[in-house]
Parts: C-alpha cells; structure tokens; sequence
C-alpha cells in the first residue's frame, strides 16, 4: 500500500504548538505591523512554524488581497511553432519582476476565449497578454484588468498592441524576388483571420502596381487554418498538391507564414519541382523548422522573443499608468533571411 500524503500544517497547528491564539499567529506570519507582539511571543510563533512544517498559502493570502501576482498569457495556438519564443520573451521580464504566468490556449475558438477573459477577472490576475483568435474579439470583461496584445492588426488600435512590421516585411521579401528577375509570383496566405488575408492580398497588388505589372487572380491563394499547425500543415499541402500541377507555375511563391512555406516546400520535392531552379519559395516568421528543411527556407524572420520581451515590458508600464492614456502600438522590424529556397528567377539575371 502507497505512503500516504503527509496533512499540510495550519495556523491551527501552530497555534497548539506555541500556546498562543490562531489571531496573533496568523498577525505574524502574514506580517501584519498594525497592532503591536511582543518579541517573544513572534519569535515562538515562527519557531513553532519552522517546527510543524508551516507554509503560507499565497495565493489565499493574495486572492483575500485582490492580487495574484500572476500575469496570463492567452495563446490561441499551444502546437503554433511561432509561439514558444513569444512566450519565452515574456516570461524573462514577468520573472525578473516577480510576476508568474498562466498560460491558456483557446484553438482559435472564440468562446473559449470568452471564458478565458473571464476566468482572468475571477482570479485576480494582475494583467494579460494576448493573442487574439480573431479580427472581432471584444475585450469588454477585461474593463478593469490591463493587457497587452500581440498583434500588428490595425483592427485593435484602440488597445496597447505590440506586433511585427509585416507590411514592409513583405515588401522587403516581393522586392528581393523582382530584383532576382521574378514577375510571375504567387501569394499564399492563411486564413484565420480574414483581414491579415486582405492587406497582404491588398498589398500584393498595389507593389505589382507600382511597377506597372499585373496580377492573375488565380495567383492568390487562400488556406484556412485548422486548430493545430499540423492541421494547417495538411490544409496547405491540399492547396498546393493541386496548385502545384499547373502547366503555367509562377517562378515564386511568397507565403504568409511559414507553416504554408514548408507545406509547399514539400510537395514542390514530391513533384520533382527543383527548388530554387525552378521554382522560389519565401515563408514569414523564421521558425526552426526552416533552419533544416532541404533546401532551407527563405523567410521574412521575426524576432519572436523580443516580441515578448517588448509585450511585458508594455504590461508593465500599463500596469502603472493612470487610466485614460492614449493606446500605444510598437512594431518591430523584419529581417530578410535568404536561404537555399530562394534564388533568381529561372533565365533570368540579377538586376
């Protein structure tokens, strides 16, 4: 038969072993400086404590103080190989402040999200950062509870945000792809939120604009994502096993993150299709798996634990700040990482 678990030890039972009242022993050990104890009779208090093995319940203690000293961190996503260095960034400030983290998960499942925010406010947490599931989330439980978003959608403008400048991102990986010779370039991108699909398809345009060229409609493609990146994973190489049969392939396809990049990636190498001979592949985020697919992955990289570093440290200063001060949105910079998915249009020179 298993060793039972030993009873936890209670101010009761420091109580019994000192000789004194359950109220001066709960004085001492939370602290309290109000009502004077006479030296003594603390420090047989503490030694009984010390003794019977007492230890403070904190989060009791904070909970009756409307304060938790935890901060949560809502992630739609938990399989999302973009998120753990978010995540890590986070909690490298949260610690070295004193704050713990609560992490929660709603697979893009708004409702769940709901009950999510709600469970903040009934816990007391201190704070939240936040990766909403949707364009349309509504924040209005979290009326007296401050929080930070990690987004660069100008849908949440109204709230602290903090994100990466994937606008010029794409622009700086279109550009290097026309500077390669390419013309005839695809755009996949994910669907989870319908307005990140829009500005980028937006954006895709007006840069073939500018440079007097135009856009085929069947060149911008749309994969909705699933509820973990392996389903999103198998969507996009659905997508792709058919796009990829055309008779008239574009030279390059730019992906909107790179889970879409490596789906296409991979059925490219199951078609024989030569990557980057024949066909360049661009994907956004910079995540691992990039470093070590054959060829490696070209990617708009993002500095995904200074984005968490950037979020707390925001929470923080929210955190201390009067009520009504104007919303702030930080967006860090792109940085282009060329590698052995990318390289100049087939019979073309750079230029």
């Amino acid at each position: 038969m298993g060793k039972s678990l030993k009873k936890r030890a209670t101010i009761v039972d420091v109580a019994k072993e000192c000789g004194v009242s359950q109220a001066t022993v709960a004085r001492v050990l939370s602290g309290q400086t109000g009502i004077r104890t006479k030296e003594n009779t603390r420090k047989r208090v503490l030694e009984a404590a010390k003794k019977v093995g007492y230890q403070r319940n904190a989060i009791a203690a904070n909970f009756r103080l409307q304060k938790s000293n935890s901060i949560a961190v809502s992630i739609a996503d938990i399989t999302n190989p973009f998120f753990p260095e978010v995540v890590k960034g986070i909690q490298e400030v949260l610690r070295e402040a004193g704050y713990s983290i609560v992490q929660l998960y709603n697979d893009w499942d708004s409702e769940v999200e709901q009950e999510y925010f709600d469970y903040m406010v009934r816990t007391c947490v201190e704070g939240a950062i936040i990766s909403p599931s949707s364009s349309t989330t509504v924040f209005d439980v979290l009326n007296s509870t401050p929080f930070v978003l990690l987004s660069n959608s100008d849908k949440f403008e109204m709230h602290d945000t903090v994100g990466n400048d994937t606008r010029s991102g794409m622009r700086l990986a279109l550009e290097r792809l026309y500077k390669l010779g390419h013309r005839r370039i695809a755009l996949f991108v994910g669907g989870s939120m319908k307005s990140g699909a829009n500005w980028r398809a937006e954006l895709f345009r007006e840069f073939h604009r500018e440079r007097g060229l135009s856009v085929d409609p069947e060149l911008i493609l749309e994969s909705d994502y699933g509820v973990s990146s392996k389903s999103s994973l198998a969507a996009a190489r659905q997508i792709m096993n058919s796009f990829l049969d055309r008779q008239d392939l574009p030279t390059a396809i730019f992906s909107s993150n790179d889970i879409l990049a490596l789906a296409t990636l991979q059925v490219a190498n199951d078609k024989g299709i030569g990557v980057p001979d024949r066909l360049s592949v661009i994907g956004m985020d910079g995540i691992f798996s990039g470093e070590v697919s054959h060829p490696p992955l070209a990617t708009v990289q993002k500095n995904r634990r200074e984005i968490g570093r950037t979020a707390a440290l925001a929470l923080l200063d929210k955190m201390k700040s009067k009520e009504g001060e104007p919303a702030r949105r930080q967006l860090l910079s792109c940085k282009l990482l060329e590698r052995g998915s990318m390289g100049p249009a087939p019979m073309a020179s750079e230029g």
